[in-house]
């Protein structure tokens, strides 16, 4: 198999594993050709102004999700735990579990080694979400940003209160022998293409929050946080 062959499949995989399909799927092949490669090539689209947007794409999607999921954070809490999601580490992570790290496109003096190790492959991932925010707006752009939270999460449960919600709501409520907190679906409202999902979470027999978010799971972070707020003052 020749490698233009080779990258278009693996494109169509990229999409598949991030549950978006590109309009224009130019835009997610700039994001991921590096400055050398276009410079080499004599071309001059590349990937640094998907990079610039996607930065701020992120930064935005995560600071809304860490307000509204965290009510009981101050401005450096929050602060923190935003670094702590958006930095080159973790971007790398998921960069690589994409597989992107293997599509960028580099010049021929840098080697495969040499992007793993620098900050290619977090590039990568903010001009992804830069690709995604160009092709289909705000709505595709904060999926992909649900998913990336979902991947970081994973690999980095609780630390502190610093990590997603929910986990942090069942520690608090099995050390004050509440049991497990249990959500509910309570309406989904909003056209097909972009459902608004209301939840709300029982803990210890009682309704202690809800929380409405664009998917099951980003309601319940929601809920879970505002549940957790609660029994931490109730316990003050």
């Amino acid at each position: 198999m020749d490698y233009e062959t080779w990258f278009s499949n693996e494109l169509f995989r990229l999409q598949d594993r991030i549950d978006y399909f590109f309009s224009d799927i130019l835009i997610l092949e700039t994001a991921l050709v590096h400055s050398s490669f276009a410079h080499e090539k004599g071309k001059k689209e590349h990937n640094e102004r998907l990079e610039f947007l996607g930065d701020a794409v992120l930064e935005l999607g995560v600071s809304r999700f860490l307000f509204s999921a965290f009510p009981q954070f101050d401005e450096g809490m929050l602060t923190r735990a935003r670094s702590a999601i958006v930095c080159a580490g973790s971007l790398s992570e998921w960069a690589d579990h994409l597989g992107l790290c293997d599509l960028l496109r580099t010049g021929r003096g840098i080697e495969r080694w040499e992007v793993r190790r620098s900050s290619l492959c977090s590039d990568a991932a903010e001009a992804l979400f830069g690709a995604v925010f160009a092709d289909g707006g705000i709505t595709a752009s904060a999926g992909l940003i649900e998913k990336y939270l979902d991947f970081h999460f994973s690999l980095h449960p609780v630390k502190g209160q610093e990590s997603d919600p929910k986990s942090s709501l069942q520690i608090l409520a099995q050390e004050r022998n509440l049991g497990i907190p249990v959500y509910e679906v309570i309406s989904v409202s909003g056209p097909s293409h972009e459902p608004r999902f209301l939840v709300q979470v029982t803990v210890g027999g009682s309704i202690t929050g809800t929380g409405e978010g664009k998917s099951r799971k980003s309601a319940e972070f929601t809920a879970a946080g505002r549940a957790y707020a609660m029994l931490l003052e109730e316990g003050g």
